[in-house]
């Protein structure tokens, strides 16, 4: 039933005097599907003003990541058996559309990288992030438990209580009331089921797409799994109870952010990464990575990861974005702080000062004497 739209664009786009694509991905589909080829791309820009933090993304992506480790604190109660110090956040953010997004292929390299790190005895721990949003009727009780356990005592005071079920040195402890806590909290915090896959109760548990791979694959969050998965089925806000963080603020914190969507016709989540120093992955598929691919010679080196989607088969891409992952994963500290500042230097790439000057030289068919030309774009 969209046939009428399709004839009524193409109308539009045979009858206007100047055609613009958002990419040149795009550009080659209308080619092919509206029968006339673009006469300019006019890739999306940023306002980089809003995202600008100077030489404090770094601070902030320190401040941002303790507060996602809070959250992880009580999501992972009772199976926090590993250091959040070698705990790396991935997420991938936006519509839910399973294959246009590349959830699909991004699950399926979960489990290839659970294997890698698995096999190599690795110390690193992923978490993986899925924000998209879906019908939910409540949050998950497990989640909400785990939350208000971490956020009934002091961690900076038990932290190995926690993290281990172990009572501390007991000459650190000052009296008997200490103890009495310290054991009110190991026995709290005891559980014998996992940790949740999801914060919420979906409405559509067992044809919902996500968690039909997520148990195909079996990644459960079990504690021999390298990587662990968080489905938080709706968009983020600072006035929620489970994580109470804006989308900004989550995206600072994180480490990488991974779309490698099959169909995009831009796609500002990377864009919005690269700008706030976040490294990414994206596929040249995508506006944002035949973009980069463009205009930088290498762009792996300054955080864009470009996964081949185009030219190779499915499982070839999918080897290729796990090789993108467990690559990340063995960078050092310093190493990925290094990266980070390389990927924030791309951000005047995507300015609107920029690419606003750069397209209006670029091509105007017109010649303007006396008067103004107003283009109306409808997107």
């Amino acid at each position: 039933q969209i046939y009428h739209r399709y004839c009524m664009e193409r109308a539009s786009v045979h009858c206007a005097h100047v055609f613009t694509t958002v990419s040149h991905i795009t550009a080659i589909e209308a080619e092919h599907m509206l029968k006339r080829a673009a006469d300019v791309v006019t890739p999306n820009g940023l306002n980089i003003k809003k995202f600008s933090a100077m030489h404090e993304f770094q601070n902030l992506h320190a401040t941002c990541k303790s507060r996602i480790q809070e959250f992880v604190r009580g999501h992972f109660y009772g199976h926090l058996d590993f250091n959040l110090e070698r705990t790396l956040f991935f997420f991938i953010a936006g519509r839910y559309e399973f294959s246009n997004k590349g959830a699909d292929m991004f699950l399926e390299a979960l489990s290839r990288l659970n294997f890698l790190l698995r096999v190599h005895r690795s110390d690193i721990t992923v978490i993986v992030f899925f924000i998209m949003p879906a019908h939910t009727n409540n949050f998950n009780v497990e989640t909400l438990k785990g939350q208000a356990e971490t956020s009934s005592f002091s961690l900076k005071d038990f932290p190995s209580c926690l993290l281990r079920g172990e009572i501390p040195d007991m000459n650190k402890i000052l009296d008997r009331d200490d103890l009495t806590i310290m054991k009110r909290a190991i026995y709290s915090t005891q559980r014998q089921s996992l940790p949740p896959v999801t914060t919420h109760n979906m409405i559509d548990d067992s044809s919902d797409p996500i968690l039909s791979t997520i148990r195909r694959i079996g990644l459960f969050n079990n504690r021999t799994d390298r990587v662990k998965v968080i489905l938080h089925p709706e968009f983020l806000s600072s006035t929620s109870p489970l994580l109470p963080m804006d989308y900004e603020e989550f995206v600072r914190g994180c480490h990488l952010g991974v779309f490698p969507s099959y169909y995009e016709p831009w796609g500002y989540t990377p864009a919005e990464c690269t700008v706030m120093g976040i490294p990414s992955v994206t596929t040249n598929l995508s506006g944002f990575g035949c973009f980069m691919q463009e205009h930088v010679a290498d762009p792996a080196a300054y955080g864009i990861y470009i996964v081949d989607r185009r030219f190779r088969s499915p499982d070839e891409s999918c080897n290729q974005l796990t090789q993108f992952l467990y690559g990340f994963c063995q960078q050092s500290r310093r190493q990925r702080i290094i990266q980070r500042n390389r990927t924030e230097r791309l951000s005047d790439l995507l300015d609107w000062r920029y690419l606003g000057r750069v397209q209006s030289i670029t091509y105007c068919p017109f010649k303007i004497t006396n008067g103004f030309i107003i283009i109306v774009i409808i997107h």
